[in-house]
């Protein structure tokens, strides 16, 4: 059975089903779905994603709306929102404030590859845990 061809396919064929899936995840993916955190990833604190993103001067927040609809952005009002996201009550992240944190985490990396926060988690993703 021939495996059906995906983006990072046509970047490098051939590659490793583990890799494919983990650049759709980190480069591909919609950036307007919160998942759950998926296993083998860091669960992370969103106080502390917050406060690295804020260091960082990358703005985000959490918005309530009624009728149960919780929304998640990065950018902001005046030069426009980069990113949003709405969970509810169906969805998985929606008790695990880790999958908001997660979601946060990757989307900044993904906008915003030369701030600080991308930088830092360039060098210390990979066993430093003060960062999560």
């Amino acid at each position: 059975m021939t495996k059906e061809p995906t983006r990072i396919d046509n970047v490098a064929p051939g590659t490793s089903e583990h890799v494919v899936k983990f650049a759709q995840r980190q480069i591909f993916s919609p950036a307007t779905e919160i998942e759950a955190v998926p296993d083998g990833v860091p669960r992370r604190s969103l106080q502390r994603v917050l406060c690295k993103l804020l260091e960082s001067e990358i703005n985000a927040g959490l918005q309530t709306f009624a009728l149960d609809d919780i929304r998640v952005w990065i950018g902001d009002e005046l030069n426009g929102f980069a990113a949003t996201a709405d969970i509810t009550p169906k969805d998985a992240a929606w008790s695990d404030d880790a999958a908001v944190a997660h979601w946060l985490h990757e989307t900044a990396i993904r906008l915003y590859p030369e701030s600080d926060y991308a930088r830092a988690h360039r060098r210390s993703d990979h066993g430093d845990r003060e960062n999560r």
